[in-house]
């Protein structure tokens, strides 16, 4: 006879991944930072930069964002531009090792 709890019934939900954005917003005062924190998550503030570093889920940013705007102490914000960023570096690396080999070639030439 096996008991079974109401911890084993439960069904757990899967762990997915949600892409997060960093956002920089600069600011007035550094004592309203704490607000900052509900519209995501505060990853580092700058007291004499005035500027903080929020990562926003990504689906969120188009209301996130004119939510920032609209606080009276934001002088801007600014949405990073990282995701858009090409990050495929096999081509750069392949001709790294083609510059290399030319270089090889010219001092074997020269010897």
């Amino acid at each position: 006879m096996a008991i079974t709890t109401e911890v084993e019934k439960t069904a757990i939900p899967p762990l997915d991944i949600v892409g997060r954005t960093a956002i920089y917003v600069f600011y007035s005062s550094y004592k309203y930072v704490r607000q900052l924190s509900r519209f995501g998550d505060l990853g580092y503030s700058s007291k004499k930069a005035r500027y903080a570093l929020l990562y926003v889920d990504t689906a969120m940013l188009d209301e996130v964002v004119p939510k920032l705007m609209d606080l009276h102490f934001v002088k801007a914000v600014k949405v990073s531009e990282f995701d858009h960023l090409n990050r495929d570096f096999s081509s750069a690396f392949q001709e790294t090792i083609q510059e290399a080999k030319n270089e090889e070639m010219k001092k074997a030439v020269e010897l």
